[in-house]
C-alpha cells in the first residue's frame, strides 16, 4: 500500500519525461482513525511522498497529481453499507480525467470531500 507506489512513483519519474503520474491516496490519509489508522497512514505517507516529488519535478515536464477519493465502491469496501457519500468507478473518472487534463497538483474526489476533511481536520 505503501512502499511498491512509492517504487513505482519513483521509477515513472527516472523514465518518463513528459506526462502526469496520477496516485490514488485516499481522504483517510488526511486524519489518523483508530478503526484504520494503518491504512491512513499509509495513504499519508503516499501524500507527502506524492507532494515532494511533484516539488522535485516542478521544472520538468512531468507532472504529479494526488487523487484523495472519499468512499468508493470497490471490491475492499463490498460489504459496506452505501449511503449518500458513496461514488461508483465510473462517477469519479470523469472527475479525474478533467483534473489530469487541467494539471492539478491533488484533487478530492467528489470535491465535498474537501470540505468534509477541513472540518475533520479541525476537530480536536
Amino acid at each position: 500500500n505503501t512502499l511498491s507506489v512509492m517504487h513505482c512513483m519513483t521509477k515513472l519519474s527516472n523514465i518518463m519525461q513528459t506526462g502526469t503520474i496520477a496516485v490514488i491516496g485516499s481522504v483517510a490519509g488526511d486524519r489518523g482513525r483508530k478503526s484504520n489508522y494503518l491504512y491512513g497512514a499509509s495513504k499519508a505517507a503516499i501524500d507527502t511522498y506524492t507532494s515532494g516529488l511533484r516539488q522535485k519535478l516542478a521544472n520538468t515536464g512531468l507532472h504529479v497529481m494526488t487523487i484523495k477519493p472519499g468512499f468508493i465502491e470497490s471490491p475492499m469496501t463490498r460489504n459496506m453499507q452505501k449511503r449518500c457519500l458513496w461514488r461508483t468507478p465510473k462517477q469519479i473518472a470523469p472527475i479525474i480525467k478533467h483534473a489530469i487534463l487541467k494539471q492539478k497538483r491533488s484533487i478530492y474526489v467528489p470535491s465535498f470531500w474537501r470540505y468534509i476533511m477541513l472540518v475533520i481536520k479541525l476537530m480536536p
